[in-house]
């Protein structure tokens, strides 16, 4: 029998160098420190599409439950696109929102721990206004607590409730409790939103793009790969490859809340004699609770943003970061949103003049 010692030796090589960058993707830098999206850059691979139009991608965008994003005319135009809003809870037109959307599950609705969305709800599905399946939104910035808990407990056993979306968290612990409480859906990021001061005020919080891979790697411990959790990245995202990497590092999907704010559709807009206008503003900052709440905290947590005016839609905003998430998939050697995962993927850490390499720096 010939034997070719050469292809052989290839063939070595081969297996050892596909060895070798396995293991090297199983002990990810996203595990070795605590990493922001910032912080590191996906490595391209060899691309096997013919046009990133190829690339197959599944729907992996909610809107925030915050009073200048996510109101009805927010939520019919995700509908539209096939995304997912989740309406905020104080804004006026909740009760409409409910009964025009109450049975979509894509749909989530964002309630706080004192009861009076959850009983209208209730008493909507006891009246046959809604019918179920509804999503629910527990809009709380420590979603690892107590009382986040025994209301996803209590949310839980409602027989019309199909998803429930934690309040926030960042630890694999956190991450956990809320699934053991109810939650289908794992809302990922404490203080990296761009109108959030939480660590600042509080000190508190984790980089979240670590957070969401040690999240992915503890649920995939725990339960294996075969499970129905979604984890959603949520805080930060300005450009489609902050997404792309959410997803790289195991979320489902991301949440995002400035990058809608400005779409036409979005919630909060105000009219002055040169047009529509508004600020946007964190759900914990004193602005927002002394107008919404009637009250003034003595250690508000978000902040308050600078004018800003209606520019790109909804529909602008969201095909741009399909294209990006296309265009990253062809990049990346895959065919589709669902092979991106952290095991397929390998992160790159960088220094402050990679980043800078990285962005416009010549015009």
């Amino acid at each position: 029998m010939e034997y070719n010692i050469h292809t052989n030796y290839r063939e070595q090589v081969q297996k050892k160098k596909s060895k070798e960058n396995k293991e090297k993707k199983m002990n990810s830098i996203l595990l070795q420190s605590y990493l922001t999206t910032s912080d590191v850059t996906l490595e391209p691979g060899l691309g096997i599409l013919n046009s990133r139009s190829e690339a197959e991608i599944e729907p992996f965008i909610y809107s925030s439950p915050m009073d200048t994003v996510t109101g009805v005319e927010m939520t019919r135009k995700m509908v539209e696109l096939g995304e997912h809003p989740v309406v905020c809870r104080f804004i006026p037109e909740w009760n409409e929102a409910i009964r025009e959307f109450g049975d979509n599950p894509d749909v989530f609705f964002a309630i706080g721990t004192k009861g009076e969305k959850l009983n209208t709800i209730k008493e909507l599905y006891k009246a046959g206004i809604i019918t179920g399946p509804i999503s629910i939104a527990l809009d709380i910035a420590h979603g690892d607590s107590l009382v986040g808990h025994q209301v996803t407990e209590e949310v839980s056993k409602l027989d019309f409730v199909q998803n429930i979306m934690s309040g926030t968290v960042c630890t694999e612990a956190g991450a956990l409790r809320a699934i053991n409480s109810g939650c289908t859906h794992i809302r990922v990021g404490v203080g990296p939103g761009s109108a959030c001061t939480t660590r600042l005020m509080t000190g508190c919080g984790l980089p979240n793009l670590s957070a969401v891979y040690r999240i992915y790697k503890a649920i995939n411990s725990r339960w294996g790969t075969d499970h129905n959790v979604k984890i959603i990245a949520d805080g930060g995202i300005k450009y489609p490859g902050d997404a792309v990497k959410y997803l790289a590092a195991g979320a489902d999907g991301i949440m995002g809340g400035s990058i809608f704010s400005r779409c036409p559709e979005s919630s909060g807009w105000m009219q002055d004699n040169t047009g529509l206008y508004k600020r946007y503003r964190g759900q914990a900052s004193r602005q927002f609770q002394k107008d919404l709440l009637g009250k003034t905290p003595d250690c508000a947590e978000g902040a308050v943003g600078p004018t800003i005016r209606p520019e790109e839609t909804c529909e602008e905003v969201v095909n741009k970061f399909r294209g990006g998430l296309r265009s990253a998939i062809s990049y990346l050697g895959i065919q589709s949103s669902k092979q991106l995962l952290p095991e397929r993927v390998q992160f790159v850490k960088l220094t402050p003049a990679g980043f800078h390499e990285g962005t416009p720096h010549g015009t």
